[in-house]
């Protein structure tokens, strides 16, 4: 059965970590933004991307150096982002290409090891900024179970839809972009269950799905 949906759930060091339910929040996302394809093999991903609509990123890594892998899976999502496609992705996926300026050029951010952090695992309030966009508008506020990301290396042109305060400094949370001919929404939210199953950010995320999969 072919869906409009595709979702890369990392697996192994290359994509994986001992943080990070990947399966569980991958099963999570499905039941948000409807059935799905599930991918865990980099080898596979072209083939899998090929009419879809929709890519979800929900991978991570073990590492801190490029492995022969990463330079295909970039270059499958700069293929799929080329014929308009709709990239979400999500929490971890800043870090799962470490060493990638590709990555870092289409996601608009990546952890930068020894500089990004995130505050322990709690209750994180979440605030909406005053850029209109058809993901946000008439979103507001909200408080999730989350890591918040602080200090993420963002490109220049990042315009956050949402932000988290540290230290008296406001970090990007959420942000939608045009890019290499498609879309994608960056959300640094979901490092395990308990964040997509909070209503105002599940409410998010279907409607970044809807823009992605290029309504409005």
């Amino acid at each position: 059965m072919s869906h409009d949906t595709v979702i890369f759930t990392g697996q192994g060091d290359d994509h994986a970590d001992p943080w990070h339910d990947l399966p569980a929040t991958s099963a999570a996302l499905a039941d948000l933004l409807g059935p799905a394809t599930s991918v865990n093999d980099v080898d596979r991903l072209e083939a899998a991307l090929d009419g879809a609509e929709l890519f979800v990123v929900n991978a991570t890594a073990y590492r801190v150096e490029p492995v022969p892998g990463d330079a295909t899976f970039v270059a499958a999502v700069q293929a799929f982002l080329a014929r308009g496609g709709g990239l979400l992705a999500m929490h971890s996926a800043t870090v799962a290409f470490p060493g990638s300026p590709a990555w870092r050029a289409i996601l608009g951010a990546v952890w930068e090891h020894g500089r990004t952090f995130h505050p322990p695992l709690g209750p994180s309030k979440v605030h909406r900024t005053a850029v209109a966009h058809p993901v946000a508008d008439g979103l507001g506020d909200f408080e999730v179970v989350d890591e918040r990301y602080t200090d993420l290396d963002v490109v220049v042109g990042v315009t956050p839809l949402f932000t988290h305060e540290e230290a008296g400094t406001s970090h990007p949370v959420v942000w939608a972009r045009e890019v290499g001919g498609g879309r994608l929404v960056y959300d640094a939210l979901g490092h395990d269950t308990r964040s997509y199953a909070e209503p105002a950010h599940a409410a998010l995320l279907r409607r970044a799905a809807t823009w992605l999969r290029g309504a409005n």
